[in-house]
């Protein structure tokens, strides 16, 4: 079983003889450049293998972009402040 057919297997997917030879190619280009960051150099005192700490990320606050009566402004249809669309289920 190659790589192509045990992905198929995992995903409970199939494939055309076309489509297993694409994803073969793509497949083989996603590791490939998995393999070069892997051998890429880093600066000293990092490590590859050292996980992120939430410390080290910036605080998550939001930016507020544009006014909401200008987002609002094109917009077809709106009600109570919010963007007004066709019902899509039933």
């Amino acid at each position: 079983m190659n790589k192509i057919e045990h992905l198929e297997y995992l995903s409970k997917l199939e494939f055309s003889g076309e489509e297993k030879e694409k994803f073969e190619k793509e497949f083989e280009n996603i590791l490939k450049f998995v393999d070069e960051i892997a051998s890429l150099e880093l600066p000293d005192g990092l490590d590859k293998d050292t996980p992120i700490t939430l410390d080290e990320l910036r605080a998550d606050e939001p930016q507020p972009s544009i006014p909401q009566e200008d987002a609002l402004a094109n917009a077809p249809k709106q009600k109570d402040g919010c963007y007004l669309t066709p019902l899509v289920v039933e």
